[in-house]
């Protein structure tokens, strides 16, 4: 591991993030393009705080309403029942998201997120419902480590295309979702190290 590591982003629980080299080396296809997205990384659900799973269950009855009907519609089945210990999240609790054969309790047919649609639907930020570790992807925290989810990214996503002679980094790719995780202050950190470290122009 190498000493990289952030403090000016706006991730209180962890005031000190480390950054994995992939978040600088790993290039991707120059046909990637989220708008292609079809919810592959959604098939296995995800793990949520706490708080983001009651903040969900408090407007359950708003996101029943932008659910398909082969989707699960009891709350009580939305969430795995044993919480973990995690200090990757706010509360230090994390939960899993129930995942069916269709994919993640709230992944529908053509690979939508119920939570994103409810909320872009009523005129809400399309993130208010959405677990941190949904908007981050392809961006994931392991430890307090900052690093790109390459696991699901070598399956095949075809929004996000790994390539050994790939043009674009994260930062091109994933401009949106670095800024979620880190705040505009911490992805000017981030870039510095880029710099700093001399790595490949982004």
């Amino acid at each position: 591991m190498n000493n990289n590591f952030l403090r000016k982003h706006h991730l209180t629980h962890i005031p000190e993030l480390k950054i994995d080299e992939s978040v600088f080396n790993l290039r991707f296809s120059s046909v990637c393009d989220m708008r292609n997205c079809k919810g592959e990384c959604c098939q296995w659900g995800v793990f949520t705080d706490i708080s983001e799973r009651d903040k969900i269950l408090a407007h359950a009855d708003l996101i029943i309403r932008y659910m398909e009907p082969h989707q699960e519609h009891n709350p009580q089945l939305w969430f795995e029942k044993n919480e973990i210990s995690d200090t990757d999240f706010p509360s230090g609790r994390s939960v899993g998201t129930q995942a069916f054969d269709y994919g993640c309790v709230f992944l529908d047919s053509a690979g939508l997120c119920a939570l994103q649609k409810a909320c872009t639907a009523e005129g809400i930020s399309p993130f208010t419902l959405k677990p941190f570790y949904c908007v981050a992807y392809p961006l994931t925290i392991e430890n307090g480590v900052l690093m790109i989810d390459d696991v699901e990214l070598k399956n095949g996503t075809p929004c996000q295309i790994i390539k050994s002679d790939g043009i674009l980094t994260i930062f091109e790719i994933g401009a949106v979702e670095l800024d979620y995780v880190l705040g505009k202050e911490g992805v000017k950190e981030l870039y510095n190290l880029l710099k700093i470290n001399n790595h490949s122009s982004c």
